[in-house]
């Protein structure tokens, strides 16, 4: 159901491709580079602890987002435009667990950017259009997984987006769906229809993690992250007390994603 947040998030979304010179009118090509190249957000890709999917940290002149490498590439790319919702929806800084990517939680900030990756990724126009051109009848899970497939996200992103332009309407058929996606039904019929996994920068960079961002690199930051040195390294990187350096990363909540 439409709310105050969910509104925002959509909206701003929009704003966040019109600012960014896509269109609504189908998927992005690359996530990654949209959101660093045009978005001015700069991309760490690597593994995190157990149950944290992504975080975004509002570094001074340096917003960094954090994708978990270790999951699926279709949460990633979903969790990545969420965390580029809360750099571009101003809000604070946040280390999300995977509830918050899928919606168990009902704080506004991340209700906002839940739906801003949805409508970032898969824009209402486009959908509606998808559906008036591939969809005749009730809505299959075949149309779940192609439409998954064309936008490089989860069947269940690709459920819930079929639902929000109106091309996915029946109730007992939204139960039908889903329950054919947690028996992973879907991973089968994807096979099935020799439909192939998108290859973009993200997918590219996961395979290859640690991926660190350009702005970052030969830094004391990145090589931390990438984790070519240590705390103690690090602090001696930056002459300073290992106590300080990690009062420093506490600081901008590093330290707990660097507790994996």
């Amino acid at each position: 159901m439409a709310s105050k947040w969910t509104n925002t998030g959509a909206k701003r979304a929009r704003e966040a491709r019109a600012d960014l010179g896509f269109t609504r009118n189908g998927p992005l090509l690359d996530v990654l580079a949209a959101v660093e190249e045009e978005g001015g957000a700069h991309v760490v890709v690597l593994d995190l602890p157990d149950g944290v999917a992504g975080a975004y940290l509002g570094k001074p002149d340096c917003a960094l987002l954090f994708v978990n490498a270790d999951q699926a590439i279709t949460r990633q790319r979903f969790t990545l435009a969420h965390e580029f919702g809360h750099f571009r929806m101003g809000h604070d800084s946040v280390i999300d667990e995977q509830r918050a990517i899928s919606g168990y939680l009902h704080d506004p900030t991340e209700v906002c950017a839940n739906t801003f990756a949805a409508e970032f990724l898969l824009p209402k126009d486009a959908i509606t259009a998808w559906g008036r051109k591939r969809v005749h009848g009730a809505v299959t899970l075949e149309h779940v997984v192609l439409l998954a497939a064309e936008y490089g996200v989860s069947a269940q992103a690709a459920r819930y987006a079929l639902d929000t332009a109106g091309v996915l309407t029946e109730n007992a058929r939204k139960r039908q769906l889903d329950a054919e996606i947690k028996d992973e039904l879907h991973i089968k019929l994807f096979a099935q229809l020799g439909l192939e996994p998108i290859e973009d920068d993200l997918a590219s960079a996961s395979a290859h993690r640690p991926r660190i961002p350009r702005s970052l690199r030969d830094s004391a930051l990145g090589d931390l992250l990438a984790g070519q040195i240590d705390v103690d390294g690090f602090a001696a990187r930056l002459n300073c007390k290992p106590a300080r350096a990690g009062e420093m990363l506490s600081a901008f909540g590093l330290d707990l994603l660097l507790a994996g």
